[in-house]
């Protein structure tokens, strides 16, 4: 089902499905935007597919050429489990960015347990991306795991609402039915396949995000319940070329409930952070700041 809605989304806006083998995964790919564009390479997160980034899609597709690898069988990838460890996906995502775009890298950008993987991918792989990009990132060691852990393993519909509070501050009346799509989601095989393999050495702090010598954008959803505003101004603190943007009366699902912010947050970043041979407001690269 969600393999399915992901495939009618992308193919509506002429994104293509391709399959990558890497190692022991046969790993499904979306490929489209402008050729020669600006290469992006996006991670989603925890219990998602690829599809959540539509509400980007739109405005980026007309000038990058994009790579959105699916990180479960949710999406459509098929290994030996029904999602790789966040480590293996790390590894997963540096084949997929040398495979998509060998002759540049990628801006990289996550969302939720796809920022997690993104650092993981740039920390293992040094030069793997031109650019980071983190929206709502988990991974970051200084917070409060046991409450994170118990959020994200609902067993009842009530648990489920509960975290839909956590993930929405005030989203749209059409997104409402998508509470019970969270649910079962959030009960997949491939959602727990991924909670049974994470470990306390996946998670990152302050020394690890200082190895970081790129630009890194973080945007956050003021009102998030699951990793908190708080998180994003800690790592700022700790990158050595970092911008924020929190952006108000959204939560974990930034990108559904202010979409139009969300957008125009990630262009501003771009704007910031300019490619060699890029158009946009160049700004100063080494200072950080905060939205």
């Amino acid at each position: 089902m969600f393999a399915a809605a992901t495939a009618a989304g992308h193919r509506a806006l002429g994104l293509r499905p391709e399959t990558l083998a890497v190692g022991p995964w046969q790993l499904r790919v979306y490929r489209g935007g402008r050729p020669g564009g600006e290469p992006w390479l996006l991670l989603h997160g925890l219990g998602a597919t690829s599809g959540t980034f539509l509400p980007l899609l739109h405005g980026l597709l007309p000038e990058v050429e994009v790579a959105l690898p699916e990180l479960s069988e949710l999406g459509g990838t098929r290994g030996p489990r029904p999602a790789p460890s966040v480590s293996e996906a790390a590894d997963l995502v540096a084949a997929c960015a040398s495979h998509c775009f060998p002759a540049q890298p990628p801006t990289l950008g996550g969302i939720s347990l796809g920022g997690w993987i993104a650092l993981r991918a740039l920390l293992a792989h040094p030069g793997l991306a031109s650019r980071l990009l983190l929206v709502v990132p988990g991974g970051w060691r200084d917070q409060d795991w046991q409450r994170i852990s118990v959020m994200v393993r609902p067993e009842t519909l009530a648990e489920a609402r509960s975290l839909w509070r956590a993930l929405f501050f005030d989203p749209p009346w059409w997104m409402r039915p998508a509470r019970y799509g969270l649910f079962l989601a959030y009960r997949s095989r491939a959602v727990r396949a991924i909670l049974a393999t994470v470990r306390e050495d996946d998670a990152f702090g302050a020394d690890d995000l200082a190895r970081l010598d790129l630009p890194v954008g973080l945007i956050w959803g003021r009102e998030d319940r699951l990793f908190r505003a708080e998180v994003g101004e800690a790592m700022r603190r700790a990158l050595p070329r970092a911008w924020l943007e929190s952006i108000p009366a959204a939560a974990h699902g930034v990108q559904w409930e202010r979409p139009r912010e969300f957008v125009a947050a990630v262009d501003r970043f771009r704007a910031a952070f300019p490619l060699p041979g890029g158009g946009g407001r160049a700004q100063d690269p080494g200072r950080s700041e905060s939205g």
